[in-house]
């Protein structure tokens, strides 16, 4: 069992709500990691993305996840899951938890406003847990279509997340 697997088997237990965002630019290649990663669990939980079920709830927040604070404070989630592409000096498709001091030092690539503080804000109004997870991206050049190694790196995170769910 690895660290990411290790989280979400404590983070989330039978009643836990958990309201994940995927962010990101489908216009950036690799930048869409966040946005691949909610349309996979979306595929794999049978819940659309954009709708909540009884203990979660999937958005693809775009660029400007921000603007969905509203559903995600009416949900009310223990667990707010964030999930985007971050440079963490590592091989492409690589995922890594990103604590809150650590976030605030990395460059984000194209929200409006930074993800730790839209994390801090949404920690206070819910009083939920936030885990903000980054995916290596290979490319953020303007473009479609992602690597195939993100996409990986995306699909072994929304299995890790599916497996915990259903623990």
């Amino acid at each position: 069992m690895n660290d990411l697997e290790r989280y979400f088997r404590r983070a989330i237990q039978n009643d836990t709500r958990v309201a994940v965002v995927g962010v990101g630019s489908e216009l950036c290649r690799d930048d869409a990691a966040g946005m691949y990663f909610a349309g996979r669990l979306s595929e794999k939980t049978g819940l659309p993305v954009g709708q909540a079920g009884d203990r979660l709830l999937l958005i693809q927040g775009g660029p400007a996840p921000e603007n969905f604070t509203g559903l995600v404070k009416a949900f009310r989630p223990d667990l707010l899951l964030v999930v985007d592409a971050a440079y963490l000096e590592l091989p492409a498709g690589s995922i890594e938890i990103l604590p809150e001091e650590r976030a605030a030092g990395l460059s984000f690539s194209t929200h409006m406003l930074p993800l730790p503080m839209m994390l801090a804000y949404l920690k206070l109004e819910c009083a939920c847990e936030t885990c903000l997870v980054g995916i290596q991206p290979a490319t953020t050049e303007q473009g479609l279509g992602m690597t195939r190694r993100v996409q990986e790196g995306a699909e072994l995170l929304a299995d890790i997340l599916v497996k915990a769910l259903n623990a």
